[in-house]
């Protein structure tokens, strides 16, 4: 069993482990940008299943300044993921909303990439 295969099963053994502590995101991709890049059209909202921390960490944001994250959402069921973002992987524009109707700018996307399938699994969420 290669690396990459170790980590599928890790992730997938975590998956199961931890499904209790998993709520339910909102998830909207951006679909279309208009003429000056700015996200014009969303599809619709799907559920994903993720464990929400609420805790503040620095993190740089796609301007690079430093700011803090309110909630970080851990997905543990890439396939999910991957389904729902069509394999682009998360877009720091996509917009999330947490079970409780809260919601916050895609400040950093952590994960890796598949080389196996060439897409990028996003694994982490940092929102501000």
């Amino acid at each position: 069993m290669g690396l990459l295969d170790t980590l599928r099963s890790g992730i997938k053994t975590a998956d199961k482990i931890l499904k209790p502590l998993q709520s339910t995101v909102s998830y909207q991709r951006v679909t279309a940008r208009d003429a000056y890049g700015a996200p014009s059209t969303f599809a619709s909202a799907v559920s994903l299943k993720a464990i929400v921390d609420f805790r503040a960490v620095p993190v740089r944001d796609k301007e690079g300044t430093v700011v803090y994250s309110s909630a970080v959402l851990t997905f543990l069921d890439p396939a999910a993921v991957v389904s729902v973002t069509n394999g682009d992987g998360v877009d720091t524009d996509d917009i999330f909303v947490l079970a409780d109707g809260t919601t916050g700018k895609v400040l950093s996307i952590g994960g890796f990439m598949d080389p196996g399938t060439t897409k990028p699994i996003p694994l982490t969420v940092m929102l501000g």
